[in-house]
């Protein structure tokens, strides 16, 4: 016997996420008090996203062959042991090995969640998703407040996290969720997800979405003292403003009614993402306006990426843990190829040619799930 209450379950999925977002937050939290330099920072985000994009596609495709809740508790063990581990030693190959670790717990977290959502819920699917995906963002900023604003000792903080999560797991292991499904072997996973082109114009699309957010959370402050002359306290208010749009966002796309096409409700959201970022990127206005246009653009962006994991959960159901890891791969490749990108074009041409990157990104979604869904439909 075990827990199928679907609201205790789909409560556990959205703690997972909330540890998810702790961790993607954590090294930047951390960071001053331990006394990282920049270079080391970049190594550490680096491991966990390796661990990361590794441990997202292996369990997606277990989450199809095997219980969810049993490959979720795994997740959270590591992602626990981590957090528990990190700069518990004075070398940095050991903390290295220790993100590798956290960003395979991570990975594993976001392979199984969204699916085993799915699997519970029948009905406006893309809305569980999407909020569960709003967690993350909640445990990014309550992590930087609780260490960084309350100035609380780090070392204590990351044994509390590991001892949340700790009771987390007790929890999980007990999990039997309703409407679990699985499918007869790896080869069927394969089959179904090369029948057509459509997972990879999904993984595009969640590319462009990364590539966007990414970008944008990266240069707004450069660009707007740099590029528009706006005072630094202006610019950090404008991409204050970007990060609340953010979170808001994947809010109200979570509180509509109706969930039915996910991929429409994309499309429109994409639209709005590249008119927005083409005004603020790159037309001149008051700091005023570019603050209000940053706000408008991070709740486009927001629900991008968790209505194309969606989207791909509902289009390959029957393979949908698989579907939707390798839609999440552009996580982390999105989030290393797009800034990479940004950076090379800021050294050989210019600045400002380079923020054209960031409406060609919103483009890319657009164009990438218009096709899917225009083959969809006509098929």
């Amino acid at each position: 016997m075990g827990i199928t209450n679907r609201d205790i379950a789909t409560g556990s999925a959205f703690l997972s996420m909330l540890f998810l977002g702790v961790g993607v937050a954590i090294v930047g939290a951390t960071a001053q008090a331990v006394g990282l330099t920049a270079s080391q920072i970049g190594y550490l985000i680096a491991a966990q996203n390796v661990g990361f994009g590794i441990a997202v596609v292996v369990g997606g495709a277990l989450s199809d062959l095997y219980p969810k809740p049993a490959i979720l508790a795994v997740g959270l063990v590591a992602l626990g042991a981590s957090f528990g581990l990190l700069y518990r030693s004075d070398s940095f190959a050991m903390n290295l090995g220790v993100m590798l670790l956290m960003g395979g717990g991570m990975g594993a977290v976001e392979a199984v969640t969204d699916a085993m959502l799915l699997d519970m819920h029948t009905r406006n699917e893309s809305r569980y998703v999407t909020v569960n995906h709003f967690f993350v963002s909640f445990g990014m900023v309550g992590i930087t407040i609780y260490l960084m604003v309350l100035e609380l000792n780090w070392s204590v903080s990351l044994t509390q996290v590991a001892v949340a999560l700790a009771a987390l797991v007790a929890l999980v292991v007990f999990l039997r969720p309703p409407g679990h499904r699985a499918v007869s072997s790896g080869g069927q996973i394969v089959r179904e997800l090369t029948a057509d082109t459509g997972i990879l114009l999904l993984f595009l699309a969640g590319a462009g979405a990364i590539g966007l957010g990414a970008g944008a959370t990266g240069v707004i402050t450069t660009y707007a003292t740099q590029v528009r002359r706006i005072g630094a306290e202006s610019a950090q208010v404008a991409l204050a403003f970007f990060l609340v749009g953010m979170a808001a966002g994947r809010m109200l796309i979570g509180l509509l009614p109706r969930h039915n096409h996910p991929a429409r409700i994309a499309i429109g959201a994409a639209t709005g993402a590249l008119t927005a970022s083409v005004l603020v990127f790159l037309v001149p206005m008051p700091a005023f306006l570019l603050t209000a246009l940053a706000c408008a653009m991070g709740l486009c962006v927001a629900p991008l990426l968790p209505l194309t994991i969606a989207n791909a959960g509902l289009r390959y159901r029957h393979v949908a843990g698989s579907a939707m890891g390798m839609v999440k791969l552009a996580i982390p490749v999105g989030g290393i190829v797009f800034p990479g990108l940004l950076g090379l074009l800021s050294d050989l041409v210019s600045f400002e040619a380079a923020l054209y990157l960031l409406p060609l990104s919103a483009l890319l979604f657009l164009v990438a799930t218009g096709i899917g869904e225009y083959r969809r439909n006509t098929a």
